[in-house]
């Protein structure tokens, strides 16, 4: 309610809009009547007027211009500054908060700039990242950056990884498969290899010279081992072992190894190692993908098995031939050109493909040993460098650069006009408050305070103008801010909330206004001392005297009753309203009058109206009267006997006690009593748990009720049971 009446003083809606019911659907609404029924309402966010002329003391006028959690900030004195200066320094304080709020506004467009700003160069000093020239290919770079971060916190995985190797090329010495088949044997006896020829000639075959001079190691020089004829004087068999001769031997043997030596080197199986070595060397290449480029390679094996099988058919036809005539060259230069040309069909692709393995084994060693040596804070720093380049070179930033640079120039402008408007806030804020002193230390002494302020003053250290005063305190000064003693541990509760209502009154009183005024004062005894409450009732109605209205908002009701009978005494047609907050449905608070005199009232008195009020024939709940029953009863006899009935005890125990009772006691005087409220406990008491568990089920008789109350009415009323 409080806040509601300041937000309509000062126009700000956000002290409602802030306190929004929680789970409201509906945006807060509120409609207020002024004298000739001329309503104010706030809607949609907004009053619809302003009435600065509600003055409102609460929580919130002394956290803004007091004090908040014990301490004095510059914030409340800035603003109890402005409080106290009221309407007869509003032309200067007006131009002077003007120009502060003009100097602070443009202030906060530079710092807001330099906010928006902020972001884009974290890391880095504003001056530095101003000066960031543009990078082109910013991306580019950031993404190897980033990839040599990733990998060098990642070396040892990174550097475990296989790096391929070329493929081993397979060989064949196809020179010296042609020198053994170009080799003849020109040292054999001219005459013996003549007859021989001669004898081959004649059978005409030309394996005839192999299978002769493998027949010839079979035979003894003696015999033929064929048909075992005597061959000893046989110029033909001493041709033959002439002409295969030792030399022969040695020549048929190398011929005959070159069978086994084409087979090899023309296996087919080099085409499958070469296939398999590639395949693993393009696997291993594949795996740097992510850190290495390189350029893919493949070898088709097709061409490779066709030239390779065309190669070994033409080298047995040579072998072959070779092998039918040992003892004649074989294979001339045409043919060693070609097999090589067949041989190098092979190899070429292979050579090709080693290349780009060769290139890509290369490059990655070459980052194998960069990422060795890589520091990331260096890598980061670089990073975070062109990061910095591409935000301030986004237009977002080129524009925010641009707009600073304007409102740097607006805030110099500003705090010159603010400066003169200061100088001339000063001389009329001396003079004000001054007197503002004097009030505030007269209402201290009336309040009992041990406390007075001294120096009031004010100044504008830190920016807009603020109050400055002291705390005098058992002849010694107590500091707002800091130091020993200070204003958060010198004074209690009570003193700091006495201070702040002084610092009101004194100023509302001031007010040359204040028949005009609606004064809304909330809880002014909260904190206070107890012996404060007499001068707390007499400023409020010295406020009520002079005020237009007096909103008085408390917790304590028997305050609100003696302060209603104080403005009574003084006039008692002062017209008063009375209300109060009350439950309403779904756990919300509305109005509802209030009948301060019932509020006041004790449970005895309370239980006792109950009851008589149900014997008056007025609606009641039957059951709230069963239950008020006991206790009344129980408030009856402490109030009969102060002191002789525990509190602690049960109605039934305190019977009891009666009963036992002896003389000198005097509860033996409420012995006749003692029949009469045992029956009316137990009927009374089966309407409570304490007696009975399952007392909300048990159903009230009207009828039967009125019959106990009245009994239980009769012993308060003469002391003595129902005849």
């Amino acid at each position: 309610m409080a806040t509601i009446l300041r937000s309509l003083s000062i126009g700000d809606a956000s002290l409602i809009t802030h306190r929004k019911t929680l789970d409201g659907k509906l945006p807060p609404k509120i409609t207020l009547q002024f004298a000739n029924g001329h309503p104010v309402t706030f809607s949609n966010g907004a009053w619809s007027e302003s009435r600065p002329e509600v003055l409102v003391f609460d929580a919130n006028f002394i956290e803004l211009n007091v004090h908040s959690g014990g301490a004095v900030n510059t914030n409340h004195r800035k603003n109890l500054l402005e409080f106290a200066l009221g309407e007869p320094a509003v032309a200067a304080r007006t131009a002077a908060d003007k120009a502060t709020a003009d100097a602070k506004k443009a202030s906060e467009d530079v710092q807001s700039l330099s906010s928006q700003l902020a972001g884009y160069h974290t890391g880095m000093a504003f001056v530095q990242f101003e000066k960031l020239a543009a990078v082109s290919d910013a991306d580019t770079q950031l993404a190897a950056l980033q990839a040599q971060i990733g990998a060098a916190r990642n070396l040892n995985a990174i550097s475990a990884k296989a790096v391929p190797s070329i493929v081993t090329e397979p060989t064949f010495d196809l020179e010296s498969v042609f020198s053994v088949l170009r080799t003849s044997l020109k040292d054999v006896h001219a005459d013996a290899e003549k007859v021989v020829k001669e004898h081959l000639g004649k059978i005409g075959d030309e394996a005839a010279e192999g299978w002769i001079s493998q027949g010839l190691q079979f035979g003894d020089g003696k015999s033929c081992p064929y048909c075992n004829q005597d061959v000893e004087g046989n110029d033909l068999i001493k041709a033959y072992q002439t002409h295969f001769n030792a030399a022969y031997g040695e020549l048929k043997a190398k011929v005959t190894a070159l069978n086994t030596t084409v087979s090899t080197a023309t296996s087919a199986t080099h085409v499958t190692s070469i296939v398999q070595a590639v395949a693993t060397a393009a696997a291993r290449v594949s795996a740097w993908a992510e850190q290495v480029p390189t350029d893919s390679f493949v070898f088709d094996p097709i061409p490779a098995e066709k030239a390779l099988k065309e190669l070994e058919e033409f080298l047995f036809v040579l072998v072959h031939q070779k092998q039918g005539s040992p003892s004649d060259a074989a294979g001339s230069p045409e043919d060693l050109a070609k097999a090589e040309q067949l041989w190098s069909a092979v190899l070429t692709p292979l050579k090709e493909v080693n290349t780009t393995i060769k290139a890509a084994s290369d490059l990655i060693d070459d980052y194998k040993g960069k990422l060795a040596t890589a520091n990331t804070t260096t890598l980061q720093q670089q990073v975070l460098q062109l990061e910095s380049a591409k935000r301030r070179h986004q237009q977002v930033v080129v524009d925010l650069i641009a707009k600073l640079g304007i409102a740097r120039k607006a805030a110099e402008t500003a705090e010159s006009v603010k400066k003169a408007e200061r100088e001339k806030l000063d001389t009329l804020m001396k003079a004000t408050l001054s007197k503002y002193e004097k009030s505030i230390n007269t209402l201290l002494k009336n309040f009992g305070a041990s406390f007075s302020i001294e120096g009031m003053g004010a100044n504008f250290r830190g920016g807009a103008a603020r109050s400055e005063y002291g705390l005098l305190l058992r002849g010694k000064t107590v500091a707002l801010e800091g130091g020993h003693p200070s204003f958060a541990t010198a004074l209690s509760e009570g003193d700091k909330r006495t201070l702040a209502f002084a610092f009101f009154v004194a100023s509302t009183l001031a007010d040359t206004k204040l028949s005009t005024r609606t004064v809304v004062v909330d809880d002014p005894m909260c904190s206070l001392d107890a012996n404060r409450k007499q001068h707390t009732k007499a400023v409020l109605k010295r406020l009520h005297a002079g005020a237009a209205q007096l909103v008085v908002l408390a917790h304590d009701p028997y305050f609100l009753r003696d302060l209603r009978d104080a403005f009574l005494k003084v006039d008692s047609a002062t017209p008063i309203s009375l209300f109060q907050l009350v439950l309403a449905a779904n756990d919300y608070t509305s109005f509802g009058a209030l009948d301060i005199d019932k509020e006041c009232e004790s449970a005895y008195f309370q239980h006792h109206r109950v009851l008589n009020a149900f014997c008056d024939g007025t609606p009641s709940d039957s059951r709230a009267v069963a239950k008020a029953v006991r206790p009344m009863l129980e408030g009856y006899l402490h109030r009969r006997f102060p002191g002789l009935v525990s509190k602690s005890l049960l109605f039934g125990q305190v019977v009891i006690q009666i009963r036992d009772a002896g003389v000198p006691s005097p509860l033996v005087h409420a012995q006749n009593l003692v029949t009469e409220l045992n029956e009316i406990n137990d009927y009374a008491g089966q309407f409570h748990h304490d007696t009975n568990p399952g007392a909300d089920t048990v159903v009230v008789v009207a009828t039967e009720l009125k019959t106990y109350v009245t009994r239980a009415l009769h012993i308060v009323h003469r002391g003595e049971a129902m005849a």
